[in-house]
């Protein structure tokens, strides 16, 4: 095995980079499914949210976006768009995410709350 200890990776443009997962950040306002399909162009998807790290750094980007979790094959029943359901719902408020009524089917950040773990 070879290391690589000088490897330096650059961040393409727009992309921000967190761990190990690179982030696209549009300039474009599009609705959910147009977001999601733009990012499986860029050989992407929308974010999924799995640690409370994860979301201290979305929260600090201080930018409204569209996160990869809907209900659009069972009302009320929130899946990731990688098909994992939602088990821990502790990034929102009390009864969210809830699609915002009738035919909203995903969820986008301005519905996070700071999570209460994090410093």
């Amino acid at each position: 095995m070879r290391k690589f200890s000088n490897l330096k990776q650059t961040c393409p443009k727009d992309w921000k980079k967190f761990e190990s997962s690179w982030y696209f950040l549009s300039t474009e306002t599009k609705t959910w499914g147009e977001s999601k399909d733009d990012c499986l162009e860029r050989g992407a998807d929308l974010v999924i949210i799995n640690s409370d790290k994860e979301q201290e750094f979305l929260f600090h980007l201080n930018k409204g976006f569209w996160i990869g979790l809907t209900d659009t094959v069972t009302e009320g029943t929130w899946k990731w768009v990688d098909g994992n359901p939602l088990t821990t719902p502790k990034y929102w408020g009390s009864g969210q995410p809830n699609g915002g009524g009738v035919g909203e089917l995903c969820v986008v950040n301005s519905q996070f709350i700071r999570p209460r773990t994090m410093a």
